[in-house]
């Protein structure tokens, strides 16, 4: 395989509209003539071509505009490493191809014409913008582990539909089932403490004008949203103020979530308080969401518009590192956490303390509107300062061993 590349091409997006579905570049299909995995006879699928399976593929999900967004983005990069890479088309990938384009997205090479700020693909006279790249960074193995399952549910596709034979991939499900019993470890989660370090700081934040204290006003409330219903930030993004219903005196947030599922998050009197209060220091008319109010969840400073997900995690890595700059010198450790810290890191907080509360997993299950209860499980190593407190006097110490006998035997 030649994996040189001259650091002078410059990498076009193949999707000139981002959720567009046909605009594809048919170079996709010129390198290979082989099409070893292409299955013989008819297919299930309009597609006489790469291009066509892969727009028949993405077409799959032109009713969930999210999931659109993701599946496009890591088909799209998958296309440009065959195109620029492995000079390879999708019906000829190997396993073998799949390994090396694992290792690539870790760290794209060369970095100049692969990783970049994000920037939009095309400039305002409709050309394609020579500043857009196809990755902002090399990914995280939790991204690649996402990738994976996406590309795994795209071949699997091109394989049912009869379009290839097999899937190259099929060795990584195998793997996956295999590791399904394995612990995963949630600990990207805020604790209460390190919540509200961040709250005194919007605090004592000073605003010079009413656009910086609209600012100040909207971070604290978008941290009290998230950390009270648990919402993702693409969910916060989407809805609106009517939303919020209400229902023999308690309150809910009516969420469409992932997968198109619709769930009831029953909202805590404080977080009732925090929306009080937003509103009023925003002049919205009234104190309480109105029947079906067309309000953004999280509105821009017009209140017209919603704020995108990426502004969202914008602002609240701003109001973390502000938090972090008080904890600096006295808790060093969490100050390095906060500025590590993301808005997914809240919906993590949500589900651990609710958990820590006492709430049964079922109601933190379909809170947080996970399909599968084992997700939530994944939560309780988190809450478990019950057995910490009962542990930890364990010791070699004489002193300590004796009194904790002691204690026994008055007992």
């Amino acid at each position: 395989m030649n994996k040189n590349i001259e650091s002078t091409v410059i990498i076009k997006p193949l999707f000139l509209i981002k959720n567009d579905i046909h605009h594809i570049g048919e170079q996709i299909i010129q390198f290979a003539a082989d099409d070893y995995n292409k299955a013989i006879g008819a297919n299930l699928i309009d597609a006489k071509n790469d291009a066509e399976a892969v727009s028949s593929f993405l077409a799959e999900f032109r009713e969930s505009p999210l999931t659109l967004q993701s599946y496009t983005k890591e088909i799209e990069r998958l296309l440009l490493w065959c195109i620029h890479v492995a000079k390879i088309n999708i019906s000829s990938l190997r396993r073998s191809h799949l390994i090396e384009y694992q290792e690539f997205v870790k760290n794209p090479q060369p970095k100049k014409i692969w990783c970049g700020p994000k920037a939009p693909r095309r400039l305002k006279d409709g050309s394609i913008n020579p500043a857009w790249r196809s990755f902002s960074k090399g990914l995280s193995s939790t991204t690649l582990n996402k990738i994976i399952t996406i590309l795994d549910s795209f071949f699997n596709y091109l394989v049912q539909t009869n379009y290839l034979t097999g899937s190259p991939l099929a060795v990584d499900r195998r793997r996956k089932k295999r590791n399904r019993g394995q612990v995963k470890i949630i600990d990207r989660y805020l604790e209460v403490d390190e919540i509200h370090a961040v709250l005194n700081a919007l605090k004592v934040y000073p605003s010079k004008n009413e656009e910086s204290q609209f600012q100040v006003v909207r971070a604290r409330y978008i941290i009290l949203l998230l950390f009270y219903t648990g919402l993702r930030i693409a969910e916060a993004a989407q809805h609106h103020m009517g939303n919020f219903l209400q229902r023999e005196g308690n309150w809910f947030l009516r969420v469409i979530g992932k997968g198109k599922k619709l769930r009831e998050i029953p909202i805590p009197d404080e977080l009732l308080v925090a929306l009080s209060e937003f509103r009023l220091r925003v002049n919205l008319p009234s104190s309480q969401p109105q029947f079906r109010e067309k309000t953004p969840l999280i509105p821009m400073q017009n209140l017209k518009q919603s704020i995108s997900t990426r502004r969202i995690d914008q602002i609240l890595k701003w109001a973390f590192n502000l938090g972090a700059n008080t904890l600096e010198f006295i808790q060093p450790r969490k100050a390095s956490k906060l500025r590590s810290a993301s808005a997914h890191w809240l919906r993590h907080s949500y589900v651990t303390c609710l958990l820590d509360s006492g709430a049964p997993l079922k109601v933190a299950q379909e809170n947080a509107g996970h399909s599968d209860i084992g997700t939530t499980m994944h939560y309780r190593h988190v809450a478990q300062a019950d057995r910490h407190t009962a542990t930890r006097q364990l010791s070699l110490s004489a002193s300590k061993s004796q009194k904790s006998t002691k204690k026994q035997t008055k007992n």
